[in-house]
């Protein structure tokens, strides 16, 4: 007992997978950790209450655990370390048929699915698992399907679905994909944890794309190497707090890609902006910015606009705040940008975007103040249309754009009244 206390006590913080052994060295049970140390020591305190624990913990004569980057390799490591030695433990719980397995079909173009253990047959190509939190397993797919799309649809559409308007399914039922065979080779070696060999050979094909000047293939891939290096580094379970903007953002992005035609993949970051003039001297602008749902003033932003402007109105204001935002792109990128108003405010916003190349690439919203209406350009390489929504007051995704609108047109006029201010501060003396 002294040597498993000195075990305990040296373990790690770091994110890892635990392995308890008997007193024949036989595996009994293996679990993951967000910290090795904390987790393990959880164990030996006090008396608990489930009682598969009380049975478990009186058995562990030995500890072996496996450091990992992340809490996501944690887990898929864990599947894959329960599924090759079948702990007594693990496999003993009382609802262990019903925990989730990831599968990949045998058929072509291969199903990705999520199945538990009474519906698995040997029609299927491929499973990992099993997952013992089911909402784990759906978010692993999820991530994967945002970076990797694949089919998920049970019987074969005659035309492409919604997935593909969405981005998450290349459609290989019914346009042809040579790459989608590579893509299920990619997915395999993320769910058996071999992301790192994944990133070096993603690396690798991204400079050859380089090399042959398929510029627009090397940023795809550099957006996915971007997207797995995030699962290294910032996996982590959704704490219950964070739970609600989460469902608020996958609202909005619903909205994005019915109505606007574009799914931002990711959405976390939201800038809105304003412009106040309501002299002729004075021409301010503003721009707020939300992450994960909260104001971050760090990255607050104002605009002189006296002399930059054509005209002394709003639109021709807006579009040259988004101009001047545009010119800095070590501030990083939003992936929605929220405009103070209308139509034409939105479009002056648009041509903005478009002069920077950006159009399909950041989500453009306008949120009027007479109505609360959320407007919506249908985009192509133009504007070809538009969706004005109405949404309940008590929306969240309508009260986190009020937010946001509400925080640009403050700052603006703040700035505004403390422009009109000095404007009438009498000039300084001369020192004598």
């Amino acid at each position: 007992m002294a040597l498993l206390k000195d075990k305990i006590k040296n373990l790690s913080n770091k994110p890892g997978v635990y392995i308890f052994k008997n007193r024949d060295g036989k595996i009994i049970y293996i679990g993951k950790a967000l910290s090795l140390k904390h987790r393990v020591k959880s164990y030996f305190q006090n008396k608990h209450q489930d009682p598969k624990i009380n049975e478990l913990v009186p058995n562990i004569a030995d500890i072996d655990h496996l450091i990992v980057n992340s809490e996501f390799e944690a887990l898929i490591l864990e599947a894959k370390l329960i599924k090759q030695y079948q702990p007594k433990y693990n496999s003993a719980q009382k609802d262990s048929k019903s925990y989730l397995y990831i599968v990949i079909g045998k058929e072509f173009p291969n199903r990705i699915f999520t199945a538990r253990w009474t519906e698995l047959n040997q029609k299927f190509d491929s499973w990992y698992g099993p997952f013992f939190s089911s909402t784990d397993a759906k978010r692993i797919l999820r991530f994967i399907r945002h970076i990797f799309p694949f089919r998920s649809c049970k019987r074969l559409p005659k035309v492409p679905c919604l997935y593909k308007d969405m981005r998450l399914c290349s459609a290989p039922c019914v346009i042809p994909d040579e790459s989608y065979a590579k893509t299920i080779q990619k997915i395999k070696m993320i769910l058996s944890g071999r992301i790192k060999n994944l990133l070096k050979a993603l690396e690798k094909e991204m400079r050859q794309s380089s090399k042959n000047l398929d510029f627009e293939k090397a940023q795809l891939i550099k957006a996915q190497i971007d997207s797995l290096n995030f699962l290294l580094q910032g996996w982590r379970t959704v704490p219950k707090e964070k739970k609600e903007i989460s469902k608020t953002f996958l609202e909005l992005r619903k909205i994005l890609v019915k109505y606007q035609g574009f799914d931002p993949m990711s959405l976390n970051k939201i800038e809105g902006f304003d412009v106040s003039n309501l002299g002729t001297e004075i021409i301010v602008g503003s721009m707020a910015v939300f992450t994960d749902g909260e104001p971050d003033s760090s990255l607050y932003r104002r605009f002189n606009l006296k002399f930059n402007m054509l005209s002394q109105d709003d639109p021709e204001g807006i579009k040259n705040i988004i101009r001047r935002r545009l010119n800095h792109p070590e501030w990083v990128y939003p992936q929605l940008i929220l405009i103070d108003g209308g139509k034409t405010q939105v479009s002056a916003a648009f041509d903005a975007l478009k002069e920077k190349g950006l159009v399909g690439k950041i989500s453009l919203l306008g949120l009027t103040k007479e109505d609360e209406t959320i407007v919506i350009p249908k985009i192509e390489k133009e504007i070809c249309g538009w969706k004005q929504l109405r949404l309940s007051r008590h929306s969240p995704e309508l009260q986190l754009l009020q937010q946001v609108r509400d925080e640009a047109h403050r700052f603006a006029q703040n700035y505004y009244k403390f422009k009109h201010k000095k404007s009438f501060l009498p000039p300084s003396l001369p020192s004598k």
